[in-house]
């Protein structure tokens, strides 16, 4: 909604209502998918927005939380009615018609509400999206990027040439650079184009690989879509923590209701697309304490993290993840007034219980111990400080004190930050995860109790997970050189954070330490003084990465990716500082060159970009074949295979299949997890096979089986010795299948 009358904007509103209604019941191609689109992506935020009047944020933030706060509308809305309809007898209230007459009737009353409160004239200027000539031209690279990611991703499926999208991240690095050197010619509004423009470029390239689901939790929670999709209605399915998780299953079936596309693209293009917006919130929340050009660094480095690139393959995860980001944005921002950001930080918090379990545990311990030291601190600087008091003359007592107590006051007791707010956030989880869906809550426990009886493995290396080992340099000196490089690569952008955390710690410690007379201000690069508030979360995301590598049981019970990618939504603004204040140690002027030789060799890493050229490769978005293409990539031989096993598989018999296998399984033969087993342990275990053996087409043409979800593959597994060719009952040149008195032999 721009500045404009406000009859004129409910006219407008009212019109796009009855266009996206018709453009769906009547199917009408194109305009039901854009249409769609807007309705569930961008109006329900703007309109809430408008209620709340944030005049005075700028055009960015509110894009982003408008698309944050339409994701929690279309999630809150979807459990809202399947939990009241069906009290009314209607037992299928996820339906088309029953989305599309609800959410149209919501969206009706958050416009009026708007209108009669006169929010529409406060949502955005027309100026906000004027652009001169010289703002047109430095987003023209970036706009290119776009075809030249779909473009060279087609050619890659199509004839197996990554050229052109070496040719694409190459550009993007150069572009990174130049805009890095020129910064005093990029003006504000910019940044946000070029960041959203190069994640989409980057972020879709694993969801354009292939025309099917990548990933390992992507085919699980596919099959919970399609499950609450035909079924029009959400339910406990199968007693697993994904039941949950509302964004995989809520959310993706009133896309596919109003959008009717390919329901595999839901997960492979719209998770991404919508989470690429993330970047944005790392750049507006660095954007609050240093330079333009600076928060835009932090922002790209941010997308260059491994588990942001793959969020094709876990969408429940960085949807969380973002709802996360947009809460400490919301926290942070000191342009929302108090009562705004209470009800956005609730909002969001929510949004993150229903959308996974996991992310929400560390969201609430973060923000639980933030809280915590906040109150603690502030009763330690008020002590200190009264201490000082004894000092000064009596004349100056009653005004130090005062001083004293407004300002950390201030500083660490905030109004829409407190212990009402983190009670409704436990108080919602218990709820959700305890008494509605239980095994989530249940594993969580679970997960503390193993973590904490791990600990007597503490001091004992081969306790921790492999990739920890390796990750800590083990063995390192027996590796190739291109190990040790990855190794250093790896590990610059944590020292730089260690740096950052530290040195505005000993900022802090310095400014409690010394009276107030005497306080040093804030370093020249930083555009305002480090929040309180941030700087705490700073120091707890730290430490949650420590004791994640530190503790023998984490990582096992919860990949590190994910860890890395949440906290990095606070510690890529420390990389930052680190870098500055490394660079002002050793004279470097051009502090920018530093950082950048951090991020761009890091960039080049986690791209796979490096690996591919050294004939090492590591992703199949730039490569097809290495470990990670036989474990995520699917043919077509096996979509067939595992649908017409889907059909003739009869009750109570099961189906043993490879670590990869199971995913294939779950998500295109639409088989439970009860009846599929592991083939590994079915073939040592040297039993008759009473039910399938599923191959797939890793299986079939290399004649092994992948083993763990670390893609180790067990080469001396030469399985077609080992049954009997008269149980084949399929074969398809990609994927065979065994039924029945197969017998195994050792």
């Amino acid at each position: 909604m721009f500045r404009t009358n406000a009859t004129s904007s409910i006219s407008l509103i009212m019109i796009f209502l009855i266009s996206t209604d018709l453009s769906i019941l009547l199917d009408i191609p194109v305009f039901r998918q854009i249409l769609g689109f807007i309705f569930l992506v961008v109006v329900p935020g703007v309109l809430f927005l408008s209620i709340l009047k944030p005049d005075k944020l700028g055009l960015t933030e509110k894009l982003v939380l408008s698309v944050g706060l339409s994701i929690s509308f279309v999630m809150f809305i979807g459990i809202l009615i399947n939990s009241l309809y069906p009290l009314f007898g209607y037992e299928t209230p996820l339906s088309l018609k029953s989305l599309v007459v609800s959410l149209t009737f919501a969206l009706l009353i958050l416009a009026f509400i708007a209108h009669l409160s006169g929010g529409f004239a406060f949502f955005a200027e027309r100026t906000d999206l004027r652009f001169d000539t010289r703002d047109k031209a430095l987003v023209v690279i970036p706009i290119l990027s776009l075809p030249l990611s779909v473009l060279g991703m087609h050619i890659m499926n199509t004839i197996d040439n990554n050229a052109m999208l070496m040719a694409l991240l190459f550009l993007i690095l150069v572009y990174v650079i130049l805009i890095s050197i020129w910064h005093n010619h990029i003006p504000e509004n910019a940044y946000p184009t070029i960041i959203f423009l190069f994640s989409i470029s980057l972020i879709l390239l694993w969801g354009m690989r292939s025309s099917h689901i990548i990933g390992t939790d992507a085919h699980v929670e596919y099959m919970f879509f399609k499950q609450t999709y035909l079924n029009e209605k959400w339910q406990i399915l199968q007693n697993s923590t994904l039941d949950s998780c509302l964004s995989v299953s809520i959310l993706p079936t009133t896309y596919q209701s109003f959008l009717n596309v390919n329901p595999e693209y839901l997960f492979k293009i719209l998770y991404p697309l919508l989470f690429s917006i993330s970047p944005l919130v790392v750049y507006l929340i660095t954007k609050n304490y240093i330079s333009n050009t600076y928060a835009f660094l932090a922002a790209i480095f941010f997308m260059s993290q491994d588990f942001f690139i793959i969020t094709t393959a876990s969408a429940r995860t960085n949807v969380a993840i973002l709802f996360f980001a947009l809460s400490i944005m919301v926290l942070l921002h000191s342009e929302i007034s108090d009562l705004n950001k209470k009800v956005l930080f609730i909002v969001f918090i929510l949004s993150c219980i229903f959308s996974h379990y996991s992310t929400t545990y560390i969201s609430f311990i973060v923000f639980l111990i933030t809280w915590v030291c906040m109150q603690l601190i502030y009763r330690l600087i008020l002590y200190l400080r009264r201490s000082d008091v004894k000092k000064v003359s009596l004349k100056d007592v009653r005004n130090i004190i005062d001083f004293t107590t407004q300002s950390v006051a201030s500083r660490f007791s905030k109004p829409y930050f407190s212990k009402g707010i983190l009670a409704i956030f436990f108080v919602v989880l218990f709820f959700w995860y305890s008494q509605v869906t239980g095994v989530a809550f249940n594993r969580g426990i679970g997960f503390i109790a193993e973590t904490i009886n791990s600990m007597q493995n503490f001091f004992i290396m081969e306790s921790r997970d492999s990739g920890i080992s390796a990750a800590l340099g083990q063995g390192l000196g027996e590796k190739p050189l291109l190990s040790k490089i990855i190794f250093v690569i790896s590990w610059l952008p944590n020292i730089f954070i260690i740096i950052g955390v530290v040195t505005t710690l000993a900022r802090y410690c310095q400014r409690v330490a010394l009276p107030y007379e005497n306080r040093s201000g804030s370093p020249d690069f930083l555009s305002n003084e480090i929040d309180a508030i941030f700087f705490i979360l700073s120091l707890i995301c730290l430490i949650i990465l420590v004791a994640t590598v530190a503790i023998p049981y984490v990582v096992h019970g919860y990949d590190l990716g994910r860890i890395l990618l949440q906290m990095m939504v606070v510690l890529s603004t420390f990389l930052i500082i680190g870098g500055l204040e490394l660079a002002r140690f050793l004279h470097i002027k051009r502090s920018y060159l530093l950082i950048l030789a951090v991020i761009i060799p890091y960039f080049i890493l986690t791209t796979g970009m490096l690996q591919s050229i050294a004939g090492n490769p590591t992703t199949i978005a730039l490569d097809s074949h290495g470990p990670s293409y036989d474990s995520f990539y699917i043919h077509e031989q096996e979509i067939e295979a595992c649908k017409w096993l889907g059909e003739k598989n009869e009750i109570g018999k099961k189906i043993y299949a490879d670590f990869r296998g199971k995913s294939r399984l779950i998500s295109q033969g639409m088989i439970p997890f009860r009846y599929i087993g592991d083939l590994d342990d079915f073939l040592q275990r040297n039993k008759d096979l009473n039910g399938y053996i599923y191959l797939r087409y890793f299986n079939v043409l290399e004649r092994n089986v992948s083993a763990s979800p670390s893609n180790e593959f067990l080469e001396s597994i030469q399985y077609k010795d080992r049954l009997s060719m008269e149980g084949k009952i399929y074969e398809n040149g990609g994927s065979v299948i065994f039924e029945g008195r197969a017998v195994s032999r050792l």
